[in-house]
């Protein structure tokens, strides 16, 4: 738990039309270029403000170093705290409320559900502030499926919304079983914050195989992956293996490669800077989710021509992969994994055609789509405001 300082950004007596303020739990790579460049919008479109307002600074999991804002003003809400694990986050935020009546804003964008954005929802609502909601989430990932305090928050925040947004139709579908219309939904898609520069030749790329991402299980599928390459490995196969990221499963997974003498190297975190190197190292992305909302690392291997091999439970799989045939989707069974593995590795022209595939879908997962997907959600609210 730890509290926040106040902000000397937020102030009530702001020149111009009353701002757009966002809540979210910390700022990501991608928010932040998405927020600087819905700032540029918003200011080109009538001088509003967009203020953007974090329960944390950085979750406990993330390193990420993050630039300061150039275009939209951030704070940090004082409040507490819980990071219950590598993967769940909770945060009790009262001071968003003075804030909300301290910006008046002419609308309210809650990212996600934690009871500071139920406490910011019930604010607005006082105050006559429309709100939007906009979430990741899709039904396979959604705890309010088996969870009675989830379902209540859900259906408290989105029933008063007056639209939502998210990156799939499994986000609208979310939102619209705790009451959202859905035709008060709108796309707003997820992409990375960086761009590479021309993708090598795989004669370029001195490894077979590569996993970014969280090293558990539960989520990410490190151990999963694991198995795939060792199996791989048993048929004889050599591989040379990239690993980057962290986690509790890191350890294990270096004492069970080296104990089957495979080349593996552990990158540990990087920062955004060295992911394009990453990306770009590896002939096959390997991405066994077990429940990621999205998965920007999809996103970050297409753009750098790494074919992706994935399992079905993320919102990129069938978002992206399935619905533009640019990658393998397969169920997470490790015989099929190993097949699909040593298939796509051998078959280069099956891979060039991934990559033909990406290239045609990848523009329609850009920061400006995304920004378009905000404005579109905001413009009926702001078309009416001073």
């Amino acid at each position: 738990m730890r509290a926040g300082a106040r902000p000397s950004d937020i102030v009530s007596d702001a020149p111009g039309p009353p701002p757009v303020v966002v809540v979210t739990g910390a700022l990501a790579p991608y928010t932040h270029v998405l927020y600087e460049r819905l700032a540029e919008r918003l200011a080109g479109r009538d001088g509003r403000a967009l203020h953007v307002l974090s329960c944390t600074q950085r979750e406990r999991a993330r390193q990420w170093v993050m630039p300061p804002p150039l275009h939209y003003r951030h704070a940090v809400l004082p409040g507490l705290r819980w990071h219950r694990s590598s993967i769940r986050n909770l945060y009790v935020n009262p001071a968003v409320v003075p804030r909300l009546a301290a910006l008046r804003p002419a609308a309210f964008v809650l990212n996600d559900f934690s009871p500071t954005m139920l406490m910011a929802a019930g604010a607005a609502r006082l105050r006559r502030i429309p709100t939007l909601i906009r979430t990741d989430c899709v039904p396979e990932t959604d705890p309010g499926q088996g969870s009675a305090p989830h379902r209540w928050l859900r259906r408290a925040i989105v029933s008063g919304a007056a639209a939502g947004i998210g990156p799939s139709a499994g986000s609208g579908a979310v939102l619209a079983r705790y009451g959202l219309p859905p035709e008060r939904f709108v796309l707003s898609p997820l992409f990375p914050a960086w761009t590479p520069s021309a993708p090598p030749p795989d004669s370029a790329r001195p490894y077979d195989l590569l996993f970014c991402g969280m090293l558990n299980e539960e989520v990410k599928g490190a151990r999963f992956f694991t198995d795939v390459v060792l199996g791989c490995r048993a048929l004889g196969r050599p591989l040379s293996v990239r690993v980057a990221g962290d986690g509790p499963l890191r350890a294990e997974m270096e004492a069970r490669f080296a104990q089957a003498g495979l080349s593996a190297r552990f990158d540990g975190f990087l920062g955004q800077e060295a992911l394009p190197e990453v990306y770009a190292s590896a002939r096959l992305f390997l991405f066994p989710s077990r429940g990621d909302v999205w998965g920007i690392v999809v996103q970050e291997a297409l753009q750098s021509g790494t074919p992706v091999l994935a399992s079905p439970h993320s919102g990129a799989a069938r978002g992206l992969l399935e619905a533009h045939g640019c990658g393998e989707v397969r169920p997470m069974i490790v015989a099929d994994w190993i097949a699909a593995t040593v298939r796509l590795l051998d078959d280069e022209s099956l891979r060039q055609g991934l990559r033909r595939a990406a290239e045609r879908a990848l523009p329609h997962f850009t920061a400006e789509a995304a920004v378009t997907g905000y404005i579109d959600a905001l413009e009926p609210v702001l078309a009416g405001c001073a």
